[in-house]
């Protein structure tokens, strides 16, 4: 069995080799020049274009690139399972069943499996960790995606961003609600929901919105492994973290930096937290 995932999950190339995945990276447009995620750009590249003014864009894998993944996978394993980036803010997923269907249709010696992962980041990236570990471990297919459907109802996203602008542009959020935070200098907090990026509550200070993404980590009883994602801003990252020492009991707390593609859509200066909620 092997397991499939995208750049939008935010691991590193390392994880992926060390655990034997295959990694799908996205494209990033950055003036001009396209690059694939992680593999030809940076998060600091993109961060730094960003500060100079320029807004990458990003594009999603098509069918044809897919297909070609998914061919190559097979010649490994002749059952594989793709985890993809939210069909809700990306068309990879929708790519990734045509590819499927097209193999299908001229194989009957392989199986393929879709799965939306309806999470984004390292939101996405916790859920790979520990599909990753569901086969290592020797699960059969079965019980690997019942433990997937288990963790993708548990997985939480808590997320502010210092530039509304960038999620309005991108389609991500209304221009409405970027315009009304910007204005009133907002910090939003925002929560992934079937999917979709969704605006929950709003605070002056970027201090109040860390404390509150760990007020809700403890209504929740968040457990297990923490993990906090940054676009160039280590700082604040650092700030959450200690925070969520001193206030709970949880330990396993990782920093890492947001991706290429998701830097794209989210500008510099964001923080987000993912954790499993209570029940996992």
């Amino acid at each position: 069995m092997k397991l499939i995932v995208d750049s939008c999950s935010d691991i590193s190339l390392d994880f992926a080799k060390s655990h034997n995945l295959y990694f799908i990276p996205l494209s990033v447009n950055v003036d001009g020049k396209e690059y694939l995620d992680r593999y030809e750009i940076t998060s600091e590249e993109v961060s730094k274009a960003v500060d100079n003014g320029i807004r990458p864009l990003t594009s999603q894998a098509n069918p044809d690139e897919i297909y070609q993944h998914f061919t190559k996978a097979l010649e490994e394993d002749k059952t594989i399972i793709y985890l993809g980036f939210s069909s809700q803010l990306s068309g990879t997923i929708q790519s990734a069943n045509i590819a499927r269907d097209m193999i299908l249709e001229e194989r009957d010696d392989v199986d393929i499996i879709v799965i939306d992962s309806l999470s984004a980041s390292y939101g996405y990236g916790l859920l790979v960790e520990r599909a990753a570990q569901y086969v290592k471990d020797g699960s059969s297919k079965e019980e690997v995606l019942q433990k997937i459907e288990h963790d993708k109802s548990h997985i939480r996203h808590l997320f502010t961003v210092s530039d509304l602008d960038y999620l309005a542009k991108g389609g991500r959020l209304s221009k409405g609600q970027a315009f009304l935070g910007s204005l009133l200098n907002i910090h939003p907090l925002l929560h992934v929901e079937d999917g979709k990026l969704v605006p929950i509550e709003k605070y002056r200070g970027t201090k109040r919105v860390l404390k509150r993404m760990v007020e809700m980590m403890k209504e929740e009883g968040a457990k297990t492994e923490v993990h906090i994602t940054h676009s160039d801003n280590l700082k604040d990252a650092e700030a959450l973290k200690n925070l969520i020492l001193k206030e709970t009991d949880l330990t396993d707390i990782k920093i890492s930096s947001i991706g290429p593609t998701i830097i794209s859509h989210t500008g510099n200066g964001t923080i987000a937290l993912f954790y499993f909620t209570e029940g996992v």
